[in-house]
């Protein structure tokens, strides 16, 4: 990251109000909005216009480069691994850093614990197919269960103590909570090495709080905000941000898949990665990739368990031993694997139909 100081324009007192606004690397003020950034910091409408070039001529990652020079750029991008090797491969190497992820599904099928093994893989060092980073988990379903970090670190070979206190947890119990907390996001990824954010989940609060036709716009704006800043933070940063997403019964005369990702255009639009999660059998999880501009739509079957998925039932009996193991010598309870809970599937309404 650069120093603002380095941007041309940026004296002392502007410096201060960009802190004050949570803008506080040249990356970082690359991606403003400047009608934003001028309201945020009072600064005024020419001051803001110059630092916003200034700080792009000086990242330089935002002008025109020939394809040639793309490719590269693509070819040395990190990506994380998501931990099982097939699934690698099909997206070719893993998920690119500064992406931003989607895995929605109905309950039990295996969201969260997506989520939670890409927690871990993302502290692991580059060699091993990680970030080298931290992680901020954004609970509002109360998903966030530190057994499972512990088992699913054991699997990777990572320190449970670090890997807990490797991600920073807040309990999201409002909307408007979540989006204050995306205004100081930008600051955290760019300052202390968060590399992943997870939002689990994106839509639940809003579906609840924002009810009737009549509020389908607004809610649609607040959601497209915060995935706003999802989109210019991970640009400025390579952080990766990662949400799950919620289901809807959804009516059809002609059959095929009855659930319908919650959020409509604004929501399939946003992810780079939208992966479609569900059960199969009692420890499968069926995970097709629905939307990426370079992979092509597959379909795999992995098994669920203690330590996350696995690509074969055979890994998971080789695995899964050491870690209960760990459980009953460290004392801790031995509840039943954590997924999703029960709830009932909503049949699409004219408010969910956007």
């Amino acid at each position: 990251m650069t120093d603002l100081e380095a941007v041309s324009g940026v004296g002392p007192a502007a410096a201060k109000k960009l802190r004050e606004a949570f803008v506080t690397t040249a990356e970082l003020l690359a991606v403003q909005n400047p009608i934003e950034l001028q309201t945020k910091t009072k600064l005024g409408e020419g001051t803001v216009d110059k630092i916003i070039k200034s700080a792009r001529e000086l990242v330089g990652t935002f002008g025109f480069k020939s394809g040639l020079e793309v490719e590269q750029s693509m070819a040395d991008q990190p990506r994380l691994s998501t931990g099982i090797s097939k699934l690698d491969k099909e997206l070719l190497g893993g998920i690119e850093a500064g992406s931003i992820v989607e895995f929605f599904g109905p309950s039990r099928g295996g969201k969260t614990q997506w989520v939670a093994q890409l927690a871990i893989m993302a502290q692991l060092p580059a060699d091993k197919g990680g970030l080298d980073g931290r992680v901020l988990w954004l609970d509002s379903e109360s998903s966030f269960k530190p057994w499972i970090i512990r088992a699913n670190a054991l699997r990777f070979g990572v320190d449970p103590d670090v890997a807990l206190g490797n991600i920073g947890r807040a309990q999201i119990i409002l909307s408007s909570q979540l989006m204050d907390l995306f205004d100081t996001i930008p600051r955290l990824c760019a300052e202390n090495d968060y590399k992943l954010v997870i939002v689990d989940s994106l839509t639940g609060l809003f579906r609840a709080e924002y009810t009737g036709l009549d509020m389908l716009k607004v809610r649609q704006q607040d959601m497209n905000g915060i995935l706003n800043t999802m989109r210019r933070t991970a640009s400025a940063t390579e952080s990766i941000f990662a949400y799950t997403n919620h289901v809807m019964a959804k009516i059809s005369l002609y059959g095929g898949n009855p659930n319908a990702p919650v959020g409509g255009h604004i929501i399939s639009h946003a992810s780079d990665y939208r992966f479609y999660t569900r059960r199969s059998k009692k420890d499968k999880r069926k995970l097709d990739l629905q939307d990426n501009a370079g992979v092509p739509e597959f379909s795999m079957e992995f098994t669920i368990g203690w330590g996350g998925f696995y690509e074969s039932s055979s890994e998971k009996k080789e695995v899964e031993p050491e870690i209960k193991a760990y459980f009953k010598k460290h004392g801790y309870a031995k509840p039943e694997l954590i997924e999703e809970d029960e709830t009932e599937e909503e049949v699409v309404t004219a408010g969910d139909s956007e």
